[in-house]
């Protein structure tokens, strides 16, 4: 009998151990992606593209625009790696704008192209807000990996020089910016993005001289509030690269970034719906577009 209930418990605990273990790249890559309806154009390479996921009811729909990571790099999946997320979200009563954009090993893409793409996706949902009851007073823009980066860049363009190409107003301020293994400071990461992401996408990601326009640190947020989520065991992105970015906004007086490090989580379970990495960000979310 003791035995029994000792292979009972050991068996339990290795069921607990086998599940915090983080999810791995396969099989963020296994998992279903339903097709978007509609898909939203707003430029003729493919990657400038918005996958649209819209919920049942006649709304008008609280928004989360998402910004997929894969290291600024096309040899990762574009857009279509978030599609996952769509029926997740749409079923709690959340439309998804998740935004594609030309990485910076792409023809057009880079500085400036990349971030101008982010920001005319944006542009465009506010556009067609009208066309899919898309409440502009409830938005939450959420990025993942090096998405994170452009989700922070994006809500913080406006404070950029008026002579930068890449100065824009903010024409609605989200209610939240949630970067998930997301990078802000690039002068202490650009170190490691020819690792991530291959040779030369530093370069034409983050232009020494144009360092200043498109590292988030350098830049002021307009956001009700800026999330900083890390998975604790998190080896493309560590919870000190939130902390970097952290760091840098408080040594000036703007919104303070709010730090949420997840016990047990990968980089990828951020964004795997079976998750409770995820769980805790889909929290986040409801939380700002104040789901009921």
């Amino acid at each position: 009998m003791k035995r029994r209930a000792a292979l009972t418990i050991a068996t339990t605990l290795a069921t607990e151990l086998a599940s915090a273990d983080p999810v791995d790249l396969s099989a963020f890559r296994d998992l279903p992606r339903p097709p978007p309806a509609p898909q939203v154009l707003y430029g003729k390479a493919p990657a400038q593209g918005v996958d649209l996921f819209l919920p049942d009811d006649p709304g008008p729909h609280p928004v989360v625009a998402l910004v997929h990571g894969g290291c600024w790099s096309a040899t990762s999946a574009g857009r279509e790696q978030m599609r996952h997320l769509g029926p997740e979200l749409t079923r709690r009563g959340i439309a998804v704008w998740s935004i594609g954009y030309r990485r910076a090993d792409e023809v057009g893409g880079g500085y400036p192209g990349t971030y101008r793409d982010v920001a005319t996706a944006l542009d465009r949902l506010v556009a067609d807000s009208p066309d899919h009851r898309l409440d502009l007073s409830r938005v939450v823009l959420a990025g993942h990996s090096a998405g994170g980066h452009l989700a922070l860049w994006a809500a913080s363009r406006q404070s950029l020089p008026a002579a930068s190409p890449l100065h824009g107003s903010v024409r609605f301020v989200p209610r939240a910016v949630i970067s998930s293994g997301g990078v802000g400071d690039l002068a202490t990461f650009a170190r490691f993005v020819p690792v991530l992401g291959g040779p030369g996408i530093a370069e034409r990601l983050a232009p020494t001289d144009k360092l200043a326009e498109v590292s988030p640190a350098a830049l002021t947020p307009s956001a009700g509030s800026v999330i900083m989520v890390s998975g604790a065991l998190d080896r493309l992105t560590p919870p000190w690269v939130a902390y970097d970015y952290v760091g840098a906004l408080r040594r000036r007086p703007m919104v303070v970034p709010r730090l949420a490090d997840i016990p047990d989580a990968g980089h990828f379970d951020l964004v795997t719906p079976s998750a409770r990495a995820w769980q805790r960000v889909r929290g986040l979310i409801e939380e700002a577009v104040e789901v009921r």
